[in-house]
């Protein structure tokens, strides 16, 4: 198994993804209990991304770990986001997310693109939620 952070491929010995899966198998998936060497825990966030990386390298998954630039452009904003640049530039026109011009191009914050998708997910969610009311409201009628 390998797991490439930014450019840097790690490979592991089979050895060493057995003992992780004895980890995280002893951890029950919680990682709420990891700490720094002077006994500070770490952020619920940081907790979260071991765990999913233990889970993986546990389940021989294929793990990539990269960062992001500050600033993206439009066409890889509406992939993370998993809609069309022309949609992506309606929410922008409507203000629903943040951009700035360089040059003759938009531009978006990493960090103003990842929010959206979270409230973009919201959004589905609370669709969903409605959508199943309304089919409950409808059974009850009929």
């Amino acid at each position: 198994m390998s797991i490439t952070v930014s450019d840097q491929t790690i490979f592991m010995t089979p050895e060493e993804q057995r003992s992780a899966a004895v980890y995280i198998t002893a951890l029950d998936g919680d990682a709420s209990d990891f700490q720094t060497t002077r006994g500070q825990k770490l952020p619920p966030e940081i907790n979260t991304v071991i765990a999913k990386v233990l889970r993986a390298i546990k389940e021989d998954l294929p793990i990539s770990i990269s960062t992001l630039p500050r600033e993206i452009t439009t066409t890889t904003a509406a992939s993370m986001l998993g809609i069309t640049r022309p949609t992506l530039m309606k929410h922008v026109r409507n203000g629903r997310i943040p951009s700035h011009m360089v040059g003759s191009h938009h531009r978006l914050l990493s960090r103003d693109v990842l929010t959206f998708r979270e409230e973009l997910k919201a959004e589905k969610r609370q669709a969903v939620f409605a959508l199943m009311d309304l089919e409950n409201g409808l059974e009850q009628q009929g």
